[in-house]
């Protein structure tokens, strides 16, 4: 996964042509994860509205991907005490549940501005 994020991300930054979503090209619909890779680099360049207009959610991969690249920098030997802890945090808070139903609701309303405007 890390090495398809920085392979996509790569392409983006050199502003070359991406893969087209399937999902997109199918049905015409975005899916929850159109605009993502585009929000991100968005933040990244502090463009907040660029952002919001991309993907509202993709601060919450920008989040998750710093979690993860500051979980791989660890020292080996304290690996599994950071993963234990991460894995406490998702118990007691369930984010990817919410982050699961968040992101339904909002592609739903994504799709109804679609279907009505």
């Amino acid at each position: 996964m890390v090495l398809g994020g920085a392979i996509y991300g790569l392409l983006a930054t050199l502003h070359l042509p991406l893969p087209p979503c399937p999902w997109l090209s199918v049905t015409g619909l975005p899916c929850p994860g159109c605009g993502m890779t585009h929000g991100v680099f968005a933040l990244l360049r502090g463009d907040w509205l660029g952002s919001v207009r991309a993907n509202a959610l993709a601060w919450v991969l920008l989040v998750f991907w710093t979690v993860v690249s500051a979980a791989l920098m660890v020292p080996a030997r304290h690996r599994p005490a950071v993963a234990a802890a991460i894995g406490r945090f998702e118990q007691r808070t369930k984010w990817a549940l919410w982050f699961g139903l968040t992101l339904l609701v909002y592609t739903l309303t994504r799709w109804m501005a679609i279907w009505y405007c």
